[in-house]
């Protein structure tokens, strides 16, 4: 399981799922989902390898500060920084989402096996 920064697990991604498996009818139903009228997405915008891929789809990852914070950190994921959890994570998951609960877990698991 590929696990983003934030704890999302990417098979569990859309997005992610529709790249992986190149499945461009997937994209393009996405990139209308998920279009507004202030805000379009083309089937090009809709493109994920995960969070530790070089690659990121700007309008969808390419300015995620979480992921910024991630790589320039070189962690898996947030749950291994010492200032876990933070504002910034706090703010942009909310202190008890499926991805925030699941980076408690292993920052529990962490500190555990740490002793």
């Amino acid at each position: 399981m590929e696990l983003a920064y934030c704890g999302l697990k990417c098979d569990e991604c859309p997005v992610y799922t529709a790249s992986v498996s190149k499945n461009t009818a997937e994209q393009i139903r996405l990139a209308k989902e998920y279009s507004t009228d202030d805000y379009q997405f083309s089937k090009e915008d809709m493109v994920c390898f995960g969070c530790h891929s070089e690659f990121t789809s700007k309008k969808m990852c390419g300015d995620c500060e979480i992921r910024k914070c991630g790589v320039e950190r070189a962690f898996k994921n947030c749950a291994e920084c010492t200032e876990f959890p933070c504002s910034l994570l706090e703010k942009q998951m909310g202190d008890s989402s499926d991805s925030m609960n699941r980076l408690k877990q292993l920052a529990a698991a962490d500190r555990q096996a740490e002793g």
